[in-house]
C-alpha cells in the first residue's frame, strides 16, 4: 500500500484529502498525517512542510511507494479564484450581488499568495524539475477553506451572499458585516449539510461527501479545487493495492 504523507491543518482535514486522493486516483493509501503550524506564520509552515518532505523522500528512497499532499486553507489571502468575483468597492463591500463580497480589501491583497510559497517550498526541497520528483505530490489551497469545497460539492449553486469566514459568530465576520448580522459562513453551512446527512462523526460525513463527489462539476464551480484536482490527475492510476 502507498504511504500518503499529508501536511494539513487538522487530522480531520487529512481524512478528507486521503478520501479525495483515493476517489480521484482509484488507489488505496496508508495516511501519515502531520499538522502544519499555521498559527506560527509562514516560516513555521514551510519548515514543517520541509520536514515532512524529507521523511517522505527517505521512505521513497527505501523503495516504499509514497505520495504527498500539502494543504492549507486560503483564508482570504490572494488567489486567482478571487478574480472572477472582484466587483465590490475598495473595502470589498457588497454592491449588488453576493459574489461581489469575494473581493479582498487592501490589507488582504498584501498577504503572500499561499499557493505560490507552498509550491516554491516544494521545488526548493525536491528540485524545480517536477518530472524528477521521487513521489507524486499534490497541493491544496481551498478558497477560503476546506468547508467551501464541501458545501459547493453538495450544492449546485453557491450560497448567496458568498461567505468569507469560518463562522458567523466570529469577531471577524461580525466586524465585516456590521451593522448587519452575518449570514451563515462556511463552517455553519457545512454543519447544516452534516446534520442533513445523518452522519454521526466528521469522518463518516467526509466519506458521505466524497462518495457523492462529482470532481469535474466541483472543478467548474471552484478554481481552487480544480487546481488541486490537476495535481491528482497527474498521479498514477490505481497503482496501490489494499
Amino acid at each position: 500500500m502507498t504511504l500518503l504523507y499529508l501536511v494539513t491543518e487538522s487530522d480531520s482535514d487529512a481524512v478528507f484529502y486521503t478520501l479525495c486522493a483515493k476517489k480521484l486516483t482509484g488507489s488505496v493509501y496508508d495516511p501519515v498525517p502531520m499538522k502544519n503550524r499555521k498559527g506560527d506564520g509562514v516560516g513555521a509552515v514551510k519548515e514543517q512542510l520541509r520536514r515532512a518532505l524529507r521523511m517522505a523522500k527517505a521512505a521513497a528512497g527505501s523503495s516504499q511507494a509514497v505520495a504527498f499532499i500539502a494543504a492549507i486553507d486560503n483564508d482570504r489571502a490572494p488567489h486567482d479564484e478571487h478574480g472572477a468575483h472582484e466587483a465590490g468597492d475598495e473595502t470589498g463591500r457588497r454592491k449588488g450581488t453576493g459574489l461581489e463580497r469575494q473581493k479582498l480589501n487592501k490589507a488582504e491583497r498584501d498577504y503572500p499568495k499561499r499557493l505560490e510559497w507552498m509550491t516554491k517550498a516544494l521545488e526548493e526541497e525536491l528540485r524545480p524539475d517536477r518530472t524528477k520528483w521521487p513521489m507524486p505530490v499534490a497541493v491544496a489551497v481551498a478558497v477560503e477553506m476546506l468547508e467551501s469545497w464541501i458545501v459547493r460539492s453538495l450544492r449546485e449553486h453557491p450560497p448567496q451572499p458568498m461567505p468569507h469566514f469560518s463562522k458567523a459568530d466570529s469577531e471577524r465576520a461580525r466586524n465585516y458585516y456590521a451593522p448587519s448580522n452575518p449570514p451563515p459562513q462556511w463552517k455553519d453551512l457545512a454543519a447544516e449539510e452534516h446534520a442533513k446527512s445523518g452522519c454521526t462523526s466528521k469522518g463518516d460525513f467526509y466519506q458521505h461527501v466524497v462518495n457523492r463527489l462529482d470532481a469535474d462539476a466541483l472543478a467548474q464551480r471552484s478554481l481552487s479545487f480544480r487546481m488541486f484536482k490537476e495535481w491528482l490527475d497527474d498521479w498514477p492510476r490505481a497503482t496501490a493495492t489494499a
